[in-house]
């Protein structure tokens, strides 16, 4: 009920002591880390269906000298999750790729939802979430929704009371992107032209995305 907190075991002395927590109430459903090469980051489900990233940044202002985590990402899934397991990334154990340092100590973070559904989280490089953020708003006002509803705004945190915190958001809509696969080649060329690439890297973006994450 009150959110996460961080602990340090220090085995000399055999003491617990905390380190970090986040100051504000959450119904926590499971947690897992978050492995992005050196960043560490802190995975949250809650009772409303939001997933939430917090990560220890000590020198960050707004973390008071390390005493509170400080959330980086929010996603609602639309499902309860309460299962949370890692695995590396598959680029990073074939040595013979090309692009294997790109994913080298990435870990996939895959949960389960208690609807019986399974998804993952992958942490991107800056470059190509910045391109794949531009594709995302840009299918979002281009495609035609089912029922007339709207992706960005679903994907937002919920909450059942209001909170005094601003959505951090940066987690991209997988399944929205992937919509991008079955488009017309015109669609596809028209849409990457308008956020200034080509069908051919964006491609390329989603192709590696599926070849990392090909666990099953």
């Amino acid at each position: 009920m009150k959110s996460i907190s961080l602990l340090r075991y220090q085995e000399e002395s055999k003491t617990l002591s905390l380190v970090s927590r986040d100051a504000k109430p959450l119904e926590v459903y499971g947690v897992e880390f978050m492995v992005d090469n050196s960043q560490l980051g802190f995975l949250v489900s809650d009772r409303d269906k939001n997933l939430f990233v917090y990560m220890y940044l000590p020198e960050a202002k707004e973390s008071f000298g390390g005493m509170r985590l400080i959330r980086r990402a929010d996603f609602n899934v639309g499902a309860h999750i309460n299962a949370f397991w890692r695995m590396p990334c598959r680029g990073a154990m074939d040595a013979a790729s090309r692009k294997a340092l790109t994913w080298d100590n990435k870990h996939i973070t895959w949960f389960a939802t208690l609807d019986g559904g399974v998804g993952l989280l992958l942490p991107m490089q800056e470059k190509t979430y910045r391109r794949l953020l531009m594709l995302q708003n840009a299918l979002n006002t281009m495609l035609q929704h089912h029922a007339g509803l709207n992706p960005k705004a679903f994907r937002m945190m919920h909450f059942d009371r209001r909170g005094l915190q601003n959505s951090a958001r940066n987690i991209l809509d997988g399944e929205l992107l992937a919509k991008y696969l079955y488009l017309s080649t015109m669609e596809r060329s028209e849409l990457a032209k308008k956020i200034g690439t080509t069908q051919d890297i964006i491609l390329d973006d989603l192709l590696d995305i599926d070849r990392v994450t090909a666990h099953f």
